[in-house]
Order: C-alpha cells, then structure tokens, then sequence
C-alpha cells in the first residue's frame, strides 16, 4: 500500500464462522515466471464469495493460477478461511500470504471484538494509550496511527502486542504460508510533511524526533524478530515500505510503482544505490529462500488493461522481477472495486510448451522451467563514438587519465602487467588509506562526451577488486550514476548512464571508502546501449531493455516468441537469430527447440573396457 493512499471501507463481516486447520507442505522451487497477486477481500467475502455467502468457484479458479497471492488476514482469518483452502484445492503449489497493516489501523470498533481483527488491533493499542499523534490537529497521525516504539518498563509493549495478535489470529491457525505487513516502516520521521502533518513526538514519549526515529527501528526489529520466531524458519515474511528493511529476519519486500518507488530508476531499484540494495542484492541478503516482490501499477481506466501502455508496463515489471527469484504483480491499487485487476491475465503468464501459444491454463503456467543461473547483462560490439582514447593501459595509466586521492584518503595506481582481461596490461588502484567519501579516491578520463539530460549513455569496461566491493560509476557530474560489485573475477560489464543535466562529462570510477585493490580494463564511454539484461532458463530465455533507446539484440541461435492473444504486434510466433526490444521493454523468449522427451531407457548395464 502506497503511503498515504485512501484504504477502501470495511463492510459489515460474515456471521458464518467456517473453523479449518490446514497445514501447507514443503514445496520445491518454483518455476518461473513467478506471477503473484497483490489481492484484496472486502468484509463480505467480495470477489470470492457470492452475495448468498457461497464460494464464488469462478474467481477462485482464476486466482488459483498465480504462484502466490497476497490476501486480507481479516476477513478470512476469523470467517472465511474456506476462501484459502478452495484456492489450495485447485492449485496445491500455491502461496497465500496474510495481509495486514502494521503501523496503522482504522476506525473501527466491531461488536464481535475478540474475532474482528482490526477491531483486535485499536482495542488493543487505545488501551496501551499506544496510538502516533499529529502535533498539529491532536489527530491520530494520518496514514501511521501506531505507535510501534511505545515504550514502558524498558520493553516496547506495542510492537510485542501487535507480535501476539498476528501470532494467534494468522500463524496460530495454520492456514497461512506467511504474513505481508503493510505500513511497515523502518523509520517514521520522514513522512512529516511541512504545513501538512507533524509527528507529536513528546506525545509519544521522546525528547525528539531523531530519539523516536531510533527507538521506532528497535520497535520494528523486535515485531519482526517475534513474527520469524513465532512462525518459524519456512513461514514467508514480507514486508512494504519505502527502502527494503528487516533483512536478518524477512525473506523479501515489496518495490511498488515498479521502477519508480522513491524516485528511482530501473537501475537503482534493480541495482541499487545509495540509498537502497536493489531488488538483485536483496535477493542475497534476506533469509533464504528469498521472496521479493514488484509491483507496477496500472493505469486503471476501464478496458485499457490489455492495450499497449499497460501490457509494455506489464511485460516490462515482469521480465525485471524475472531476472531475480521473486515475484511480479500488476494492478491498479488493492481495491478490487477499482478494476477487477484478479482476473487479468497476459501472453506471458502461461504458454502452451506444444504449441507456443500464450494460455489461460494453470498447468501451462511456470513455463519458462528453472533458471540455468543468475542474470547477466549481454553485450555486443558498439560502434558509436568513444570518450576514452587510453582504453587498455597498454603502456601507461596516465594517458587520458587522472587520478586523484584525497586526505584523509590515500592510495596510488600503477600499470599491472601480470594481469589483464584484454591485452598485456591493466590499471591498477591500491586504495591503502579509505576515505569517509567514495570520491575522495577517483579515476577520471580526461576525453569527453556531450550528455544529454535522461538520455542513455554507457560505460563499458572489464573489472575485477580484491577484496570485493562496490565500484561507484558516474558520468561527471551530470547525475547520471551505476554501481557495479566487483570481486576477484575479470568481468566485463555495461552499464547505463542516465544523466540528469546536460552537459560535457567525463567517465569516473569513485572507490574511496574501502581498502583494497581495483583493476580496470578495456574501457569505453558512448553515446547509446549495446547490451540488454538477460536471464536463461530450461525452456527460454528472458531479455530486459531499462533504457530509453531501442536495440536489436544478436543471439547465439534460433529463438521463438511466444504466440500471443492479449499483444499479438510483440509475441508474433516469429522465429529468429535476433529480437528488437523497444524502449524500456522486455521480452519473453522460447528456445527453438526443447528437449523436453524423457530420456531412452538404458539396454546394456554391462562394464566394459
């Protein structure tokens, strides 16, 4: 949920309490794609039971074909959990995570108080006088009315409270693979909005803002500390909210509005930045298995979910997610009075293996089989202009170059013949004292490119760092910037530049803040892309364009686009030894071939010489 979007009003609850226990067994790994729905149940059951309180069996078939669904804890926790086990009856694979809010809650106060989840929730933190408060108006504070870091007698007994009720009310009955917590924000003092709503801090038991910021990420640890506890090591723990947080103890986070949350790129949520890991590195440093989601949001108006705007935005959100081991969800809010978004259904979701054709069948789904390794930019020769004349350091470090360390950094750079990835030779940087600044250590070319604000631009260049780290890429100060981890292994990478002023820059590597050697090779600085990023699997392959020019990828052998119904102009059936992606696109591709007969039976086991 997006902070400060409108949370739809509950209607009244079911008074048909249907008691179940059910257990979810281990599964293996998924295939892929891995669709998820970030769904939604009203109070009466809407869309999955029918106005006479009868399972709607239509729209739970056509959710039971997601790999994992996000729904509503309340209300089908305490009335409805029929809802959950009709889905796992159709499709025994499929995860269902509980949703709830955990740093807000609404206005409500239902006469059946010990079963009413939400109802649990305000009772129970009115009565720890626990609730966040505008400084302003006197109001609960709007969008995160919870104070998580009320604090008494040393222990912060909203946030353990809070543990309790998702402990008995979700993990205690047994029907839920995980819990999703919404709202579930690190820090608080960054949602003030200036003239518009402040955080009473002092009302909250802090001298200031910056001492409720600290004890409110205590206050998290401990909520999430609890859930990984009380579920155990394979309940699944999601969370959403700004940057990606609770590492030691979630298995993934949501990134919404996918590839813009918090301002961002398709570089810096997929890569990361400063700010942020990136969906790829969150993959590795949650707890495993790892289950991160994207979320792009639709444009909801009426019948446009199958026209071009949306299926690139589709295709695009999915194919990112795709390069990871998370999941993709497209929709327009979680209001399924919005658009009935649970019954959208694209190309890319499911394919007939036979026959290649895009399917609206749940056996057809997970096509793509298991990946054969992690993603990979791809690369091909470029031929555009280059900024750098001393590509290679063949003969010197110098030429074309400056290099400088800053106090209270130090360091030097030498030609290294020992070792190269192109050539003889390559640039080495020994940073022996780290700065508090990346920049205080950098490797600048002296040739220049005209950059153009938001278009694209690449660094291409092989690299490897002892011990490993992360390599700051950065068009001058034209604000088009990468990160690159580098480790004891040559590696050739491209990365896209995209500036956000115009002007002539040059390329920099910006390494100060860690000890440690870097070695550079065969660089180059141009105008446009000559890569894509791609993942491989059994039965396919997976190319990713996040950038603002279209380009005509080479490929190694025959490959087939699907045949679609939703957009048939992309997945034509064609087959071909190269795909041209648009700008910001992706395509899905099958291999021409899969060798998908079971092996021949063995005649002779007999040893022979």
């Amino acid at each position: 949920m997006l902070i400060g979007s409108p949370r739809r009003s509950l209607i009244t609850a079911l008074a048909v309490c249907l008691v179940a226990n059910f257990a979810a067994g281990a599964a293996g790994a998924q295939p892929f794609p891995r669709v998820g729905l970030y769904g939604n149940v009203l109070g009466s059951g809407y869309p999955y039971v029918k106005p006479d309180m009868t399972l709607d069996t239509l729209e739970i078939g056509r959710v039971a074909r997601f790999s994992e669904v996000v729904l509503d804890a309340f209300p089908i926790s305490p009335y409805r959990p029929d809802i959950v086990l009709a889905l796992r009856a159709r499709n025994p694979a499929i995860k269902v995570l509980g949703y709830v809010l955990a740093e807000d809650i609404w206005p409500v106060n239902d006469a059946d108080s010990t079963r009413h989840i939400p109802t649990i929730i305000r009772h129970t933190v009115r009565d720890l006088n626990g609730f966040l408060y505008d400084r302003n108006t006197g109001a609960e504070y709007n969008t995160i009315s919870i104070n998580v870091a009320k604090k008494l007698n040393g222990r912060y007994v909203v946030a353990e409270a809070l543990a309790d009720i998702f402990r008995d009310h979700i993990i205690a009955t047994r029907l839920w693979d995980g819990i999703f917590t919404d709202i579930f924000c690190h820090t608080v003092s960054w949602t003030q909005i200036t003239g518009t709503r402040t955080i009473d801090y002092q009302r909250a038991g802090y001298a200031s803002l910056a001492a409720l910021d600290v004890a409110w990420a205590e206050a998290t640890d401990v909520l999430a500390a609890r859930l990984r506890q009380d579920g155990g090591p394979s309940f699944q723990l999601v969370g959403n909210c700004a940057a990606s947080s609770e590492h030691a103890y979630y298995n993934g986070w949501m990134r919404e509005n996918f590839p813009n949350q918090q301002g961002g790129t398709w570089q810096s949520n997929m890569l990361g930045d400063i700010s942020s890991r990136g969906y790829l590195a969150d993959d590795r440093d949650y707890v495993q298995p790892p289950r991160n989601w994207i979320l792009s949001a639709a444009t909801p108006t009426p019948g446009t979910e199958y026209q071009a705007l949306n299926t690139t935005h589709l295709r695009y959100g999915l194919a990112s997610a795709t390069l990871g081991e998370g999941l993709h969800a497209f929709a327009p809010g979680r209001d399924v009075n919005e658009a009935p978004y649970h019954q959208w259904w694209y190309d890319e979701y499911a394919v007939d293996l036979a026959t290649g054709r895009s399917s609206q069948a749940l056996q057809h789904t997970g096509w793509l089989g298991q990946a054969q390794g992690p993603a990979r930019t791809w690369l091909w020769a470029n031929t555009a202009p280059d900024a750098i004349t001393n590509t290679g350091f063949e003969t010197n470090v110098t030429s074309g170059w400056t290099f400088v360390a800053l106090a209270p950094a130090s360091a030097t750079i030498t030609r290294d013949p020992t070792t190269a990835a192109v050539g003889s030779a390559s640039a080495r940087i020994t940073v022996t004292t780290p700065g508090s600044l990346d920049w205080h250590v950098y490797y600048a070319s002296a040739g220049q490119l005209f950059v153009s604000a938001y278009g694209s631009y690449s660094a291409t260049f092989w690299c490897k760092a002892s011990p490993p780290r992360r390599i700051h890429v950065v068009a001058g100060s034209s604000g088009g910037e990468a990160y690159v981890d580098a480790d004891a292994t040559w590696r050739q990478v491209q990365v896209v530049l995209i500036p956000t002023t115009s002007m002539w820059s040059s390329l920099a590597f910006f390494i100060g803040t860690q000890a440690g050697d870097v070695w550079l090779d065969d660089v180059h600085f141009q105008r446009g892309v000559s890569s894509v990023w791609r993942r491989d699997f059994h039965n396919g392959i997976v190319l990713v364009n996040p950038t603002d020019q279209s380009v005509t990828v080479p490929l190694e052998s025959q490959f087939r686009r699907l045949i679609g119904t939703r957009t048939p102009s992309i997945n034509t059936g064609a087959v071909s030894n190269s795909a041209t992606l648009g700008a910001y696109d992706a395509l899905f591709l099958l291999r021409g071939s899969i060798d998908s007969g079971p092996p021949a039976s063995t005649r002779d086991l007999r040893i022979r010489p």
